[in-house]
């Protein structure tokens, strides 16, 4: 291009002739590679700036993986673990369960009257067993809360000092009923003593501060249902099957009994225990516990029997029995147990 004229080739003759042409009768020049010159009043050209497109790049968005949450580590401590565990040990009565009282007679063997007001148990120091399922719920380095589920059995026979004196109340109704009737039929003889039975299951809460793998202490409380019963007792009647002279305005003969049975019934009652102590290589716990019950109403049944079908009642029945009321008895003790756990 000159200040006059234009001269270019054909594009599809390039090797051929060169054309001129006056540049005012040029209005622009359309290139091959898309570029425009336009002309302002057919003198001036004014270029159009080639314009150079580059591509936006491609952001690859990155794949974002999820990472798994780190494991939390496990306890070194057999606490920080679900446990289970046997436990066992005396069970020492504590409060109106251990006294004894031989003028009155302890629940459950009261036969009424000034007896009534007793309320005491007259247990002597039995044992105490259970089994126990610890389930943690919180660790923070060298604590553990957990949740304690337990199964208890508590076990008591009567002092000898009652087992005494009850022989000897049966001596005395002996006495009485021979001197009631006129004739020597009656010989009683204790055969079976009652026992006190608890079984209890409870649940809770405790806490365990382990020093090392060596050491550590505890501390637990539960609450719970009990389920009460006091074995039966037997006497036995050594003069059983001996005719007997009745005489209320009338005539009455009939043999008397084999024996005395008194039965207890089975109470439910609430359940407590709260106590603590050491934990011994991480698999070993020695503990004092205080538990308790709430008071039940003892309810003991009377039952004479015979093994003669000669024995009669004046209903003409071969047993008699009779439903009475004991005192309220209050159960508790002081446990010391040795537990294994696993």
């Amino acid at each position: 291009m000159t200040s006059t004229e234009i001269k270019y080739k054909k594009w599809s003759n390039q090797d051929g002739p060169t054309y001129s042409i006056s540049r005012t009768e040029v209005t622009s020049i359309n290139y091959q590679n898309g570029d425009v010159d336009r002309f302002t009043n057919n003198t001036v050209a004014t270029p159009v700036p080639q314009q150079t497109v580059t591509p936006k790049p491609q952001v690859q968005t990155p794949v974002v993986q999820t990472q798994p949450e780190p494991e939390k580590p496990k306890s070194p401590y057999s606490r920080g673990r679900v446990q289970f565990s046997l436990n066992g040990g005396v069970a020492i009565p504590m409060g109106d369960f251990g006294v004894t009282d031989n003028n009155k007679f302890c629940a459950p063997f009261a036969f009424g009257g000034d007896e009534l007001e007793t309320g005491c148990g007259a247990a002597k120091t039995g044992f105490n067993a259970s089994v126990k399922l610890h389930i943690p719920v919180y660790t923070q380095d060298k604590d553990i809360v957990g949740i304690p589920l337990k199964f208890n059995v508590m076990y008591n026979g009567f002092t000898d000092a009652e087992k005494r004196g009850y022989r000897e109340q049966w001596q005395a109704i002996s006495q009485t009923m021979n001197a009631q009737y006129g004739s020597n039929a009656y010989q009683y003889q204790v055969t079976k003593y009652s026992n006190y039975l608890n079984y209890s299951f409870m649940g809770g809460v405790d806490y365990t501060h382990c020093f090392s793998k060596s050491f550590g202490l505890f501390a637990e409380a539960n609450l719970g249902l009990n389920l009460a019963q006091i074995t039966s007792s037997n006497m036995s009647n050594l003069l059983g099957g001996s005719l007997v002279y009745v005489d209320y305005n009338n005539y009455i003969q009939y043999y008397s009994g084999d024996g005395m049975e008194v039965k207890y019934k089975t109470k439910v009652n609430f359940a407590y225990e709260i106590g603590g102590g050491l934990v011994l290589f991480d698999h070993l716990s020695i503990g004092v516990f205080f538990t308790g019950f709430s008071p039940f109403q003892i309810t003991p049944t009377w039952r004479e029997y015979s093994n003669s079908s000669s024995y009669t009642f004046n209903n003409g029945t071969g047993e008699a029995s009779i439903e009475t009321t004991a005192p309220k008895l209050k159960v508790s003790a002081l446990s010391i147990q040795l537990g294994v756990h696993f």
